[in-house]
């Protein structure tokens, strides 16, 4: 004897009808002309059924505060909603991609009952582009964790990972619901003798793809003759000195975007320049070299001792400049020449002699800076090719496309 299904259980009428409301919405703005309303009960409740479930970030071990998880959570939805993508000439939210994967699911549906046949030339174009959106969506969505972690990891105070799934779904009725476990990592803090004076440093890491991050290694054979230990990688901390000198230099960087331009800089370190006998890594944003960070080698370890701007004696552009000007190491702190501000605000109307000076000193590209923002989401979106780099090598990506 067979068993009775169950019956269906209604949905929630507030969730319900603010969701249909939503989807009318959408058709409004994609110029659709769709009445939601005039819909079946039963087209409308299997759309809501295609609902993506989006849960809140959950903290899962002790180091993530109330007040972190808040953040988070605000800053997912805010990026859950905001128009930002690109959909023919339309500018869409994440939410409304999904609104919208709903709507071409379940008319794909429609069409295949219409016709009684699955290869329908309008049904399967209909349902490839459903597919198409819902990878779209799942994309941003993975993204939109990824930008958070990345503004928000210092490695003198925590890392966060994130370990995002899909819970279970059955093939036939495919209900989706995404769950964001959020776990932080203390500072791991060192204290280095170098030469004489006790250092404190912290180890890099960045955040990957699961709930575990990845602390920063270096390939030792990078550093040719540099280096004679034993060790074929070693680990990378930054000193406490280096960070303040990244604050104060990078001066129109807060904390957030400050935390990126690190993560971008640092995440794979693949090569140095040697300068002077100094072991330099370029420091860039928007693609613009603005400096170094200095390291040295001690314990087996590369320590990143310092920020130094692209100003800065012991770099070949600062040199160059106090080559050509006579401007000494103090000069140039006197004048904030040292500074990103100094740079951004220059006015080259105005001081027309200067940027002739900064030209010859290999200093031009710093003008392309004057037009950027420098707030965290700019930079970001900037490195959109960066960031997606990251994710489409992850195991969650390619774990949890639909």
């Amino acid at each position: 004897m067979r068993k009775k299904k169950k019956p269906q259980t209604p949905p929630r009428q507030g969730d319900y009808k603010r969701f249909l409301n939503d989807i009318q919405v959408l058709m409004n703005t994609l110029k659709l002309d769709y009445n939601i309303s005039k819909m079946s009960t039963e087209t409308k409740r299997l759309l809501y059924h295609f609902k993506m479930h989006i849960k809140s970030h959950k903290a899962r071990n002790e180091h993530i505060s109330p007040k972190e998880l808040d953040l988070i959570n605000q800053k997912a939805q805010r990026y859950y909603r905001e128009r930002i993508m690109d959909f023919d000439q339309f500018k869409l939210s994440n939410y409304q991609i999904q609104l919208l994967y709903c709507f071409l699911t379940v008319r794909a549906k429609e069409i295949e009952k219409e016709t009684g046949t699955k290869y329908d030339p309008i049904g399967m174009a209909v349902k490839e582009q459903a597919e198409n959106i819902s990878t779209s969506f799942l994309t941003k969505y993975l993204l939109d964790n990824f930008k958070i972690v990345t503004q928000l990891c210092r490695p003198d105070h925590k890392y966060y990972g994130i370990d995002f799934y899909i819970a279970p779904f059955y093939k036939e009725e495919r209900k989706l619901e995404f769950n964001n476990d959020l776990y932080g990592f203390p500072a791991q803090k060192n204290v280095f003798d170098v030469k004489g004076h006790k250092r404190p440093a912290y180890r890099l890491a960045k955040p990957v793809s699961k709930k575990i991050i990845e602390w920063i290694s270096v390939e030792s054979n990078l550093l040719g003759d540099f280096y004679k230990g034993e060790h074929n990688e070693l680990k990378v901390f930054i000193q406490a000195h280096a960070l303040k000198r990244l604050s104060e230099r990078l001066d129109l960087l807060d904390q957030e975007a400050l935390n990126y331009a690190l993560w971008e800089n640092t995440h794979t370190i693949q090569n140095f320049e040697i300068y002077r006998n100094y072991i330099l890594i370029p420091f860039k944003v928007y693609e613009i070299k603005i400096g170094y960070l200095a390291v040295n080698i001690v314990d087996d370890k590369l320590l990143i001792s310092t920020f130094l701007f692209i100003t800065h004696s012991y770099t070949p552009e600062g040199d160059r400049l106090t080559k050509i000007t006579g401007l000494g190491k103090q000069d140039i702190s006197y004048w904030h020449i040292d500074r990103l501000s100094t740079f951004v605000h220059l006015q080259e109307e105005k001081y027309p002699g200067l940027n002739q000076l900064f030209n010859k000193a290999g200093l031009g590209e710093l003008k392309q800076l004057r037009s950027k923002e420098f707030n965290v989401d700019s930079m970001q979106t900037f490195n959109l090719d960066g960031l997606m780099e990251h994710i489409n090598k992850s195991k969650t990506f390619k774990q949890n496309t639909f």
